[in-house]
């Protein structure tokens, strides 16, 4: 009976040991989740595109032309804008850009309207060259977003969207 009474002390003294989480819930839970996320993804982004370029293609098909096609069509009339050179921003006129591209419309009074507003255009060209980097300039597609930022500039200014495309016949960066 000494023993006994001895016992519950000693099991009193040494508390036990808290469980441990289980792993299982989460491993539930990500086997369950990813296909419904892959499901998703595939109906309501992958595949609409897919449609999308499908019907696309099967338009111009019938049509019997190729996409390029209509638009080198569709914007027949041009205007030059040769040796524009700016500094360029942060570089405290050490690195200057020059740049000289070609504006394209399908609209036949392309020239009138630009030789009227030449001087806006040549301003709204020069801050949107000025403002960028180098840096910005040196990174992938920077030609691209700086004709994307020409053209939307170039419309807004013109309060329409005469201009639909611009090819650089001559970019340096210096």
């Amino acid at each position: 009976m000494a023993k006994a009474e001895q016992e519950p002390p000693e099991a009193a003294a040494t508390p036990k040991p808290a469980k441990a989480a289980s792993a299982w819930p989460p491993l539930i839970a990500v086997l369950v989740l990813m296909p419904a996320v892959a499901y998703a993804t595939t109906q309501f982004l992958i595949l609409p595109k897919i449609r999308g370029a499908m019907t696309e293609q099967k338009l111009h098909a019938a049509s019997g032309k190729a996409p390029e096609q209509h638009a080198d069509k569709a914007a027949k009339f041009s205007y030059d804008f040769d040796n524009l050179v700016v500094n360029l921003a942060g570089s405290m006129g050490t690195k200057y850009l020059k740049a000289s591209f070609t504006l394209l419309s399908s609209h036949e009074n392309l020239k009138k309207i630009i030789d009227e507003n030449k001087k806006k255009l040549l301003d709204t060209a020069i801050n949107v060259l000025s403002s960028h980097t180098m840096v910005e300039l040196e990174a992938a597609g920077a030609k691209n977003v700086l004709r994307n930022a020409l053209i939307a500039s170039f419309n807004q200014a013109l309060h329409s969207d005469l201009i639909e495309q611009l090819y650089y016949s001559d970019f340096v960066i210096q």
